[in-house]
């Protein structure tokens, strides 16, 4: 905040020092003009030549600076495409992990990927390994990851 203001007050004190200048270099130009016998009519065609010259500099300005914009922007949208493109990639990486735990083909409908689920959960229940406490572990960890890609397709299918 400090170094705008700075900037700020900067560029408004280096406007008044040159709006000083102008009007000192304008002064200068009359009095020569005069001392020349330049009448105001010619003055006044020369200041309206000025004034185009400074209109078509003022438009090549905002020219570079659209120009300098609109590269920011491309810039900012190709960042923007990658962004997407690549959560999408991420995303499309999961579900692809998701139909492998649940052990269908990618693409599968809802109904086959419950069926499957059912089944993978009876075959490896941690209840079913009571007696072997590795096991058992390795069934819990394999079913926790049944019911989270079970519960990302029911989320995808609007099953819940």
């Amino acid at each position: 905040m400090y170094i705008h203001v700075k900037n700020l007050h900067n560029q408004m004190f280096s406007e008044r020092i040159w709006d000083i200048l102008r009007a000192y270099i304008n002064d200068a130009i009359d009095q020569a003009l005069e001392e020349r016998g330049i009448g105001k009519k010619e003055q006044h065609s020369q200041e309206k030549t000025n004034k185009q010259k400074t209109a078509f500099e003022e438009f090549e300005e905002n020219y570079r600076k659209y120009q300098k914009y609109q590269q920011e922007y491309q810039s900012h949208q190709k960042q923007q495409d990658y962004q997407k493109k690549s959560s999408y990639q991420n995303s499309n990486t999961q579900e692809l992990k998701y139909y492998a735990w649940l052990e269908v083909p990618a693409g599968s409908n809802f109904e086959e990927i419950k069926k499957s689920y059912k089944n993978l959960m009876k075959k490896y229940h941690p209840d079913n390994f009571h007696h072997n406490e590795s096991k058992r572990k390795t069934a819990e960890e394999l079913c926790q990851k049944l019911n989270e890609a079970y519960q990302y397709f029911e989320k995808k299918f609007g099953k819940k």
